[in-house]
């Protein structure tokens, strides 16, 4: 008797334990696909965040781009006088001028405007009358003449004109390129001729005189 009560409470014991067993089965299943939704849910919020983040970054770069715009100031023409603007409208209608200074030099009194030509830089300085004192003007390289590749050919083999310019000064004509060679940048200035102009030595200042 006793063995066959230890026997149906193993039968029992068993089952439940099979019935517990599916059950948990069964649950596990059941949130799987609450698990995998969950997940889903998870990926695309992360996706719309980043994607509203990077929103607020153009956002803020075009509202930054704006602000450089609203904040840059309109040159002051008046600075120049009235014959050197005349001169410079005269021979360069389509240009805009991008800055207007004045300085003295010797001595001498004279104005420098900065101007954009389409897409030439465009450089000068005039005496208060309106005449030319120096004009230096973007160039392309390839329009460069025969004698000046020729030097550069020569003496900077393999250097890259990074920039060209013209530079027109009492009449006289040079050419001033900025060059990358191999291990460092460089300037050189080559007439039409060919021949590299030496710089002119940085004047020292004055030595005030000793006391005594």
């Amino acid at each position: 008797m006793k063995l066959k009560s230890l026997a149906a409470l193993l039968i029992a014991a068993a089952f439940l334990f099979a019935v517990g067993c599916k059950q948990k089965a069964a649950d596990q299943a059941a949130a799987k696909p609450e698990v995998k939704a969950a997940a889903a849910d998870t990926e695309k919020k992360a996706a719309v965040d980043k994607k509203e983040a990077k929103e607020e970054d153009e956002e803020k770069e075009e509202a930054g781009e704006k602000g450089e715009k609203a904040e840059a100031k309109p040159v002051d023409l008046k600075v120049l006088p009235d014959a050197v603007l005349a001169a410079f409208k005269a021979a360069y209608p389509k240009a805009e001028i991008k800055g207007a200074s004045k300085e003295v030099e010797n001595g001498v009194t004279q104005f420098e405007v900065e101007s954009v030509d389409g897409k030439l830089n465009r450089d000068l300085i005039y005496a208060a009358d309106g005449k030319v004192l120096e004009l230096e003007e973007a160039m392309a390289p390839e329009s460069l003449p025969d004698a000046v590749k020729a030097t550069l050919a020569k003496d900077y083999a393999g250097a890259k004109i990074l920039k060209a310019e013209t530079l027109t000064k009492n009449g006289t004509i040079v050419y001033e390129l900025s060059l990358q060679g191999k291990d460092k940048k460089m300037g050189v200035t080559i007439d039409p001729a060919g021949k590299v102009v030496p710089k002119a030595p940085a004047e020292k200042p004055a030595t005030p005189p000793v006391k005594k």
